[in-house]
């Protein structure tokens, strides 16, 4: 289960936390992806499966890394610009839909499949000119 850092405030202090990116996804990886898919089907039919394209899973080990965490990333807003300059994020700023510089967090619209999942990523902007 993917995970990231968010900052939190109580005790008049910050601490970092972690939430889970996608409460209401579950991933599965299989060797066999239409076996899966059938008895997914078989047993709820309701549930949809999502199939990753090997660049989406790129993107995700990315942001994710090897722990299935993302870690916080940092950054600053230029002439109404987001520009990351540490973390996950980095580079990835074309992802990002809004911020929440109070919360210290951002939405994110990362491709999945045919469509967009949302989720959120710890971003702290430091500063905004």
């Amino acid at each position: 289960m993917p995970t990231y850092d968010r900052m939190k405030r109580y005790q008049g202090q910050w601490h970092v936390e972690q939430g889970i990116a996608f409460p209401d996804i579950i991933f599965l990886e299989s060797e066999d992806p239409d076996t899966l898919e059938q008895e997914l089907h078989d047993k709820c039919p309701d549930s949809r499966m999502i199939r990753l394209s090997s660049e989406q899973k790129g993107l995700f080990a990315q942001l994710f890394g090897e722990e299935k965490h993302m870690s916080l990333s940092k950054g600053h807003i230029r002439q109404g610009q987001t520009h990351v300059t540490q973390g996950p994020l980095q580079g990835k700023e074309d992802l990002i839909r809004k911020i929440d510089r109070h919360k210290r967090l951002a939405r994110l619209e990362v491709p999945a499949g045919e469509g967009l999942l949302q989720m959120y990523g710890g971003l702290e902007i430091l500063t905004k000119d």
